[in-house]
């Protein structure tokens, strides 16, 4: 019981460095929102996007390659939705599934281990691991209707340094998805990382750079609302 107490509190107390070690929460509430230009490199395909997040759970993300543009966002309340936006005529449609509750989760402004307890969020302490010649701090997240995972904590920075989890590829395959973030800057008084690599199972999938990000820029109204199409008569 007693050992059970203490890693509880450890969990707490690195959740409490790691806010104040990458601003604190006075500069966290300042930061309202944030528009990211960056790219991604994926299966050989490089692609452009734009996102734009606010405050607490909104985001969008145009994604363009040299064929397509696709338009993916939720407004925190409704499902997410997806779109093109060059179609004609534009047939936006709802993000159903794994795919959405994931895409919710992604849209959270602040990282989990921020107000984690208000956001539903369980964190235990899990030991400690060594990559690359780190030693980093294993801290279980649990969430009601999420997939559990990993977070691994820089145990000289603690900053995030790293993901760990495991998706159900269907019939009975699991793949292991480990989350790099590299490259630290600070955004608006905020330190991020600007570099996001991730693997399956040991190999590359893909690689997120974020070559702009511009704090509390001006919002437009409805921008997270899934578009309303007239039907035709």
């Amino acid at each position: 019981m007693g050992s059970g107490l203490l890693h509880a509190e450890d969990a707490d107390n690195l959740a409490r460095i790691h806010v104040e070690a990458i601003g604190g929460k006075m500069r966290l509430n300042l930061l309202r929102s944030l528009r990211v230009n960056g790219n991604v490199m994926i299966d050989g395909r490089y692609l452009e996007f734009t996102l734009l997040a606010q405050r607490p759970n909104r985001i969008r993300m145009e994604t363009r390659t040299s064929e397509h543009t696709i338009v993916q966002a939720t407004d925190g309340v409704n499902p997410p939705w997806q779109m093109d936006p060059n179609a004609e005529p534009l047939a936006p449609r709802i993000i159903a599934g794994k795919e959405a509750l994931e895409f919710s989760a992604d849209a959270e402004f602040d990282d989990p281990l921020v107000d984690y307890a208000s956001k539903g969020y369980t964190v235990d302490y899990a030991g400690t691991v060594t990559s690359g010649g780190r030693r980093l701090f294993r801290l279980l997240i649990t969430r009601r209707n999420t997939v559990a995972y990993h977070l691994l904590l820089d145990a000289e920075t603690y900053f995030i340094a790293g993901k760990e989890a495991v998706r159900d590829m269907g019939y009975g395959r699991e793949v292991k998805i480990e989350t790099w973030y590299e490259d630290f800057r600070p955004v608006g008084g905020i330190i991020m990382p600007h570099r996001i690599k991730v693997l399956a199972d040991g190999k590359p999938l893909h690689e997120t750079v974020l070559q702009k990000v511009d704090p509390n820029v001006p919002v437009p109204a409805g921008i997270f609302t899934m578009p309303e199409v007239a039907l035709k008569p």
